[in-house]
C-alpha cells in the first residue's frame, strides 16, 4: 500500500488506462493568522480564510480512452496588504484593506487520454472564474514507457489567457481591465531503482507576458515579462522491515524578477494495519527577494520605475508540518489531514534588511473520500 501511494504521488501521467472509475470528494478549510496589530496603519489585521470543495472523476472508456473531470470551488473572506509604509521604529507597516472583502472562485477541467502498448497522449482544458478574474487553459500531455516499463519519459504543454478586471477599479483608480498569457513546458524521466525505489527527475519553464502587476496594491509596477524555470528531483524508497515507504523531493527555482528558491520536502508513509496509513510530512522553503523589490513603498519613484513591497517578492523561509492519517477498506478510503505553515525571514538561505510583516502563517485542514468502482 505505501509503495503503490509512493507511485501514484509522482506527478507523471499514467501510460496505462486505468482498470476502474475513481471518484473523489474533498473539502479544505483555510486560514491565514491575524497580522500583529501594531504592524497595521490601516484598515483590518484579519487574513483570509478560504472554503474548498474538490470534486475528481476518472473513468475508462471503451478500450484505449480515459476521461478525467475536474470541479473545485472556493469561498474567502477576509483583508490582504495593499501596501507597506515606514513605522515610529522606521521598519515597515502595512496599509490593509477592509475585512469585508468577499470573493468565490470556481475552476472546472476535463481531460481525455488515448492509450498505446507503451504511450498515452492526452488534452485538458481548464475554465476558472472569480469576481475579478477568468482564466482559460489547455494542456497537451505524452508519455512513453521504455525498457519494459521501467523508464518513463514525460512531456507536457500549456497556454493559458487570463483576464483581470478589478471590481473596486473606479473606486480607487485601478486598472479596468487588463489580460496576460502564460506558456509553459515540462520534461520528466522516471526510473524504477529496484522492486522498492524510483526516481524521477524533471525540467520545466515558463513563460509569462502581459500584465503582471498586482492591480490591488497602492504601487506595484512589475515587468511585462517573466521567464521561468524550475529543476526538481523526486525518490521513493519503501522499507519492508517498518512497512513503510520514504518520499523526498527537492525543487530549485529561478527567474528573470531575480528571486530564486530552494524547497526540500520529506514524507514518511507508515502502515499501522492493512487498513490504516500515517503520514507525517515536512517541508522547507526558502527563497531571494526579486531585485525591484522594497521592502517598504517608494512613492517619488516615477510609475516606470519597477518596485514592489509584495511579501511573496520578498526574502523568506518557511516550513510547513503536516499529518494525515489514510483509512482504507476494500475500494474505498478516508483521508484527513493537517498543515501548519509558519514563515519568516530568518528562515531563510539568504539574509533579509526587514521582516515583512505581511509573511503569512496558516492552517490547513482536509477531509477526503475516495472509491473506486
Amino acid at each position: 500500500m505505501a509503495l503503490s501511494t509512493a507511485a501514484l504521488s509522482l506527478p507523471a501521467f499514467s501510460a496505462s488506462q486505468p482498470p476502474e472509475i475513481e471518484l473523489s470528494l474533498k473539502t479544505s478549510v483555510y486560514k491565514e493568522g491575524d497580522v500583529p496589530i501594531h504592524r497595521v496603519v490601516s484598515g483590518s489585521e484579519e487574513r483570509y480564510e478560504i472554503d474548498i470543495q474538490q470534486f475528481y472523476l476518472l473513468t475508462p472508456v471503451a478500450r484505449n480512452w480515459s476521461l478525467a473531470f475536474n470541479a473545485s470551488h472556493e469561498t474567502m473572506s477576509g483583508a490582504s496588504p495593499w501596501g507597506t509604509v515606514p513605522g515610529i521604529d522606521g521598519r515597515p507597516t502595512l496599509i490593509m484593506s477592509g475585512a469585508t472583502i468577499r470573493d468565490s472562485r470556481t475552476e472546472l477541467s476535463v481531460g481525455v487520454n488515448r492509450y498505446t502498448d507503451n504511450a498515452s497522449f492526452g488534452i485538458g482544458f481548464t475554465h476558472s472564474n472569480e469576481d475579478d478574474y477568468e482564466a482559460d487553459a489547455i494542456v497537451l500531455s505524452g508519455e512513453w514507457d521504455f525498457n519494459n516499463k521501467l523508464s518513463t519519459l514525460a512531456l507536457g504543454l500549456s497556454y493559458s489567457d487570463d483576464k483581470i478586471e478589478p471590481t473596486d477599479a473606479l473606486l480607487f483608480g485601478r486598472v479596468q481591465k487588463e489580460d496576460k498569457r502564460s506558456r509553459s513546458f515540462s520534461i520528466s524521466w522516471t526510473q524504477v531503482l529496484n522492486k522498492t525505489s524510483l526516481l524521477q527527475s524533471g525540467l520545466s519553464v515558463t513563460k509569462q507576458d502581459g500584465y503582471l502587476t498586482d492591480p490591488y496594491k497602492l504601487r506595484d509596477v512589475r515587468p511585462d515579462e517573466r521567464l521561468e524555470w524550475a529543476l526538481s528531483l523526486r525518490y521513493r524508497k519503501f522499507f519492508e522491515n517498518p512497512d513503510g515507504a520514504l518520499h523526498l523531493d527537492y525543487r530549485y527555482y529561478d527567474d528573470d524578477f531575480g528571486v530564486h528558491s530552494h524547497t526540500v520536502q520529506t514524507a514518511w508513509y507508515q502502515n499501522i494495519s492493512e487498513q490504516f496509513q500515517l503520514v507525517p510530512s515536512l517541508r522547507y522553503y526558502s527563497q531571494r527577494e526579486a531585485d525591484f523589490y522594497l521592502a517598504i513603498d517608494d512613492f517619488t519613484l516615477p510609475l516606470i520605475v519597477n518596485q514592489s513591497s509584495d511579501y511573496r517578492l520578498s526574502t523568506y523561509g518557511a516550513y510547513t508540518f503536516g499529518l494525515k492519517g489514510i483509512f482504507k477498506h476494500n475500494n474505498w478510503s478516508v483521508n484527513i489531514s493537517l498543515d501548519r505553515y509558519i514563515s519568516n525571514d530568518k528562515y531563510a538561505l539568504s539574509d533579509a534588511q526587514f521582516k515583512h510583516p505581511a509573511l503569512l502563517d496558516f492552517s490547513l485542514m482536509s477531509v477526503g473520500f475516495d472509491i473506486r468502482f
